[in-house]
């Protein structure tokens, strides 16, 4: 079973993910974000350059070559055996880096697209991602962000046998997407667009029943209030303010 022993934020295996079920769970994670990309950029998207913050094992990286054709195309990471593990999924260029360093390794204002997927709430100081983010975009360019969906559903996952337990000790930001809003708007952004998704989780048996129902009607589960409760993210698109101009990369 290969993993990164290293890297305690990402608790997956490389052979869970290059499973056919796993590969149709980053489809389905992935996608929708992809989507989300394309909507904001249009007819420019394959030529916009994009930075993954925590590239995991590169799988996102892989599918924006492979689904949208995007060559420019960045990682940073701060665990070098997932940077190599992730080398060999994606030829983006990959390069170590935390997101509390004082200089990420780029310059500055040159990227069009910054991409930080399961990684804030990791983070002791999650604004230290929004402050920082901004210093690296061009003028016109957006974050997306997705993180745990602190909801009902995800407090119920300590339920003895009813819940699914988060057993990652490095989830130490985790919270509801209120609270992600107030931060973004606060460090300078505005939201562009949000959403709960893309698999229902955190219980076990209802979300597969519930979302066996929605199949059933043909019903997009992240649009019933009810169900996407059981979202597994939130998911926000955000760009630094016209209003107030482009906020702060420095500072810890």
């Amino acid at each position: 079973m290969q993993r990164d022993a290293d890297n305690p934020t990402f608790s997956h295996s490389l052979d869970s993910l290059e499973s056919e079920a796993g590969r149709r769970f980053e489809r389905e994670k992935f996608l929708p974000r992809i989507e989300a990309l394309r909507r904001r950029f249009g007819a420019r998207f394959p030529q916009i350059r994009l930075l993954d913050v925590g590239v995991g094992y590169g799988h996102f990286l892989r599918l924006l070559e492979t689904e949208a054709g995007i060559a420019d195309l960045h990682g940073m990471d701060p665990f070098p055996k997932s940077i190599e593990i992730a080398s060999t999924k994606t030829s983006a260029r990959i390069v170590r880096g935390d997101i509390t360093d004082a200089e990420w390794p780029f310059e500055a204002g040159s990227f069009d697209a910054i991409t930080s997927f399961d990684v804030v709430e990791h983070l002791a100081e999650p604004a230290q991602f929004f402050r920082k983010a901004a210093r690296y975009l061009r003028p016109g360019g957006i974050i997306v962000v997705s993180t745990p969906n602190r909801s009902l559903p995800y407090l119920m996952r300590r339920i003895p046998l009813i819940g699914i337990p988060d057993r990652n000790p490095t989830h130490i930001s985790v919270r509801p997407p209120s609270y992600w809003r107030t931060l973004a708007r606060s460090s300078g952004y505005d939201i562009l667009e949000e959403w709960r998704g893309e698999h229902l989780t955190h219980v076990r048996l209802l979300p597969k029943l519930l979302s066996a129902v929605c199949r059933l009607l043909r019903i997009d589960h992240r649009r019933v209030p009810l169900v996407r409760a059981f979202e597994q993210s939130y998911c926000l698109v955000a760009a630094p303010s016209l209003r107030t101009g482009k906020v702060s990369g420095t500072g810890a």
